[in-house]
């Protein structure tokens, strides 16, 4: 279903475009039979002429109808279910290719020869001095500040405001809403950034624990923004709440 809003959403312009044509005709039709109408002598001319005028008004009543289904679709369903194309897109699909019957081949080593041998007595060397171990030093790392959060309802914990990543890197937070449909986890190049991409997200609301995953290793060295965006059913969200992270 979400392949298919999504197809119909890359098509709104043609749509919209050839809606717009059809339009014009039964507008041209229109006219024409209005006209007629007027000039007619009789009866059964002016009632063709009528027909032809309700035919039209009832053919522009169903363009309007197909646009706004496919307004409704391009813009609300699609917003709902872009997270789900999204994740469709990302994740591989891997084939493996198992081979059955195929024989093992266990190699043979040569069994050595097992002649013994004189072995002489070592003198036994003398005890060193145990050397005075020196104490390790502990080395301490600050610990990265949490990022503040405008709305409770969209909270990012960890990773902390300018934390040192790399790898695979879970995104820990809470995205509730009394009113819940979705909520996405987007990043940006830099402390500001003003193109934001989507990464993951979660139909289900989530109240401290993981959120998402971030693929730091897909990305160059840098630093970076993550924020979360917890959607309503109305397609309205609360301030999003924003971290920044420097990926090694």
């Amino acid at each position: 279903m979400a392949i298919v809003v999504d197809f119909i959403r890359r098509l709104s312009p043609w749509v919209y475009g050839a809606c717009a044509l059809v339009a014009l005709w039964y507008l041209r039709v229109v006219i024409l039979a209005r006209r007629e109408r007027h000039y007619a002598m009789f009866r059964l001319e002016r009632e063709a002429a009528l027909n032809r005028v309700y035919g039209a008004w009832t053919a522009a009543i169903s363009l309007i109808l197909v646009m706004g289904g496919v307004y409704l679709l391009s813009t609300v369903v699609s917003d709902a279910v872009q997270p789900l194309v999204q994740d469709d897109r990302s994740t591989p699909t891997s084939t493996e290719t198992v081979l059955i019957g195929a024989p093992t081949i266990t190699p043979t080593l040569p069994v050595p020869d097992t002649t013994p041998t004189a072995t002489a007595t070592k003198r036994p060397k003398p005890t060193a001095r145990p050397q005075p171990t020196p104490a390790p030093q502990e080395t301490s790392t600050p610990t990265p500040a949490r990022p503040r959060c405008a709305d409770p309802r969209a909270v990012i914990t960890s990773p902390g405001i300018n934390a040192q990543v790399s790898g695979m890197v879970p995104i820990i937070g809470t995205a509730t809403h009394e009113k819940f449909q979705f909520y996405k986890l987007e990043y940006g190049a830099g402390a500001n950034p003003s193109v934001w991409s989507y990464f993951d997200g979660g139909d289900r609301p989530v109240t401290g624990g993981q959120l998402g995953t971030l693929n730091a290793s897909a990305l160059p060295p840098g630093t970076y923004s993550i924020r979360i965006v917890v959607v309503d059913v109305s397609g309205n969200f609360p301030a999003p709440c924003q971290t920044t992270v420097v990926i090694r």
